[in-house]
């Protein structure tokens, strides 16, 4: 164990206790530091520092930027494969953010074509699920549009316009699966669920407010062709915050959190560890932008006040965990889609409970699958791993793999990925209550200010959107 001197630095007239390793104490002062270097403090890092001329300091648990982007690259042949962000909506001006560190962009990749097979994972069984046509998911995702559309400056870019707790519409908080029943938008579910809704886990249960940040309206735009979608044409999802990273230069302290904090309404004063160097840095700054997601154990350093403890403490999460596996028992053709027996043969509402895995999806490189685990709150990524292994043994012994009778055989995991905590909500009472008025009241608070998922959208140029509305705030009087 190291031994942790102390020193105390005056700040602003408070005498604060700094922690330093081994008694040397790197001292940075900054416009603005930001933690998180996923999507949105990524962004927000490169607009601040190189737009606006602000100092800054981007704080990243990984070694690398982008979050849960996930490109896997090919030793042999240099392939990628994007296991995480799939492609970028093209909302606002996020091409122009590609332009500018020169990375072109194509319309979404292609995937293999592939036979979805249905299978209750749960016990192997095969689901003779009948979905609606192409063509009619997609009728049903217009008409869907057209219903949510007038909702949308409410929930997006973030909830700066959500209505008191008297003026909020009572469909945004019912069941996702009663609004559709009663909107007659069933025929939609099938493709709501398979691109982006299933990291809610049982979406049909899930209040309609918060499932419209995992599907909404530009998702929705997307898939009936009025906006596009889009990737790097070389180099994967990775490409653009490797370049960012190169941009931003030593301004980024990877591989380092936060484990203490001092804010006032004047200043922010932050240690971080380098967790494999040991070294303790301070940062002094005039603002904080919080680009994490708000869950007790992230924010835990951040010495909260009561009201901002006990408002982020409301929010529950799903934890969301993708990998790529290497097993030559999988067929190359399929798509192995987790259904319960229950939704035979077209019974688009029902979805399996999570924790679950999703899917076991051919990528197109060898015999490389993606694989999809909806955790609960609470869901490990060693449990995760565990899932994933129990519902591939109950596809073998039950024969659904090439080739396979009753056999033992551990997943060959390529890559894996903790997303983590996803798809923030809180309960309808809360809602009504006035939880996202509370929510709000933290920005600017102390000296700090939130992006992200909880405050946003899960979507990354969603984020770019929301973080552009959040900018001026931030540097107002800097």
């Amino acid at each position: 164990m190291l031994s942790l001197p102390c020193i105390t630095v005056g700040l602003l007239g408070a005498s604060i206790t700094l922690v330093t390793a081994n008694g040397h104490s790197n001292i940075l002062h900054r416009d603005v530091v930001v933690i998180g270097g996923g999507a949105s403090g990524a962004y927000a890092a490169v607009r601040l520092r190189d737009d606006l001329n602000k100092s800054i300091a981007l704080i990243e648990k990984q070694d690398i930027l982008g979050g849960m982007v996930d490109t896997y690259v090919d030793k042999k042949t240099g392939a990628t494969f994007d296991y995480g962000v799939q492609s970028f909506l093209n909302v606002s001006k996020a091409k122009d953010f590609f332009d500018r560190f020169n990375i072109s962009v194509g319309s979404n990749s292609s995937s293999p074509t592939l036979i979805t097979e249905y299978i209750d994972f749960n016990t192997g069984a095969e689901v003779a699920f009948q979905p609606p046509s192409l063509t009619a998911q997609i009728t049903a995702i217009a008409k869907f549009l057209d219903v949510i559309t007038p909702w949308e400056s409410m929930l997006q870019p973030g909830y700066w316009n959500f209505p008191e707790p008297d003026d909020i519409p009572e469909d945004l908080l019912i069941p996702f699966g009663e609004f559709l029943t009663k909107y007659g938008l069933e025929d939609g579910a099938p493709i709501i669920y398979a691109t982006t809704g299933l990291g809610l886990g049982d979406m049909s249960e899930v209040v309609t407010m918060f499932a419209l940040q995992g599907f909404g309206w530009d998702m929705a735009r997307g898939m009936t062709g009025q906006i596009g979608l889009f990737t790097p044409t070389s180099g994967g999802n990775q490409a653009l915050y490797n370049a960012i990273a190169k941009n931003l230069g030593d301004d980024v302290l990877y591989s380092s959190t936060v484990i203490s904090s001092h804010r006032t309404n004047s200043s922010v004063q932050l240690t971080v560890q380098d967790h494999k160097t040991g070294k303790s840095t301070q940062i002094v700054a005039r603002r904080l932008l919080v680009a994490i997601e708000p869950t007790d154990d992230n924010v835990a350093p951040l010495d909260l006040s009561p009201f901002e403890r006990d408002t982020l403490a409301k929010f529950t999460y799903s934890n969301e965990y993708t990998g790529l596996v290497d097993n030559s028992v999988f067929n190359t053709s399929y798509y192995y889609f987790n259904l319960p027996s229950s939704a035979a043969p077209n019974h688009t509402l029902v979805f399996q409970e999570e924790p679950m895995v999703a899917s076991f999806q051919y990528t197109g490189l060898e015999h490389l699958f993606r694989v999809m685990i909806i955790g609960n709150t609470t869901t490990t990524s060693r449990e995760a791993k565990s899932l994933a292994q129990t519902s591939f043994d109950t596809l073998l012994n039950t024969g659904r793999l090439t080739g396979t009778e009753l056999q033992t055989q551990e997943l060959n995991w390529a890559a894996f990925s903790t997303h983590g905590p996803m798809h923030a909500r809180v309960s309808v009472d809360e809602v009504k209550s006035g939880f996202f008025q509370d929510l709000y009241k933290l920005q600017g608070a102390r000296s700090t200010w939130w992006t992200g998922g909880a405050f946003s959208v899960n979507f990354q140029t969603k984020l770019w959107e929301f973080d552009e509305g959040l900018i001026p705030k931030i540097v107002e009087g800097l």
